[in-house]
């Protein structure tokens, strides 16, 4: 195939891309995304690779957000573009966003705290997504990083301000509050877990690099984060 025929070829290719419409795979949505923004990333115009526990928290971003578009897709049999539209569905024990303020101040300790309770919260409910979604292939890894990322952020609470586990009764609400319902509320519920983890583990993100640049996060959270 000569220069001109090759030329040819590659742009009738790239014609039948730009007429098709296909739904955003996960990878695209990566790319285009508001957790690739200046501000999720949290890079403030600086250079240099990122810390090690910033490149593992945005690849359980990248985790989640792959497992909610999946889920999406094939429960409720819709494009990615209308995603938007199920965002008036909640699950009431979801934690809620990280405190700007708190986590902005100096408490290092009461910052972590909320932080570790939060994922606590999530680890639970991710039972509820197993429950409902079994054929995720991605759901342990996601699982099994939730699970690090609390055990690290402990590790770096003084002994005293440790948060307890969940009790029994408290595992038993939140997980009630998800596995009644229809079986249409029921997949709600599984989409709404995993849109509200994705933005709980951006709130984290940012302020875990408030306290490194602060000084306030020892050096042992960013090695054994990404160890």
């Amino acid at each position: 195939m000569n220069s001109s025929t090759r030329y040819l070829s590659l742009l009738s290719a790239l014609v039948v891309l730009v007429k098709g419409n296909p739904v955003p795979s996960a990878l695209s949505e990566l790319m285009t995304s508001g957790w690739t923004s200046g501000e999720e990333l949290g890079t403030d115009g600086e250079t240099g690779a990122p810390p090690k526990w910033e490149k593992m928290i945005k690849m359980l971003v990248h985790e989640v957000t792959t497992l909610r578009n999946q889920q999406f897709v094939e429960e409720f049999q819709k494009p990615v573009e209308e995603i938007s539209s199920f965002s008036q569905h909640q699950v009431p024990s979801t934690p809620p966003h990280l405190s700007k303020t708190l986590c902005s101040t100096s408490n290092k300790e009461a910052c972590l705290q909320e932080i570790s309770r939060g994922l606590q919260v999530y680890q639970l409910l991710l039972q509820h997504v197993k429950a409902e979604y079994p054929q995720s292939t991605l759901l342990p890894s996601v699982t099994h990083q939730t699970t690090v990322l609390i055990g690290l952020v402990k590790d770096q609470m003084k002994v005293a301000e440790v948060v307890e586990d969940l009790s029994a009764f408290e595992r038993k609400r939140v997980l009630g509050e998800v596995s009644t319902g229809t079986e249409w509320e029921r997949k709600t519920s599984v989409h709404a877990i995993l849109r509200e983890l994705r933005n709980f583990l951006v709130d984290t993100k940012r302020a875990l690099r408030r306290m490194a640049k602060r000084g306030r996060l020892p050096v042992t959270m960013t090695t054994l984060l990404w160890a």
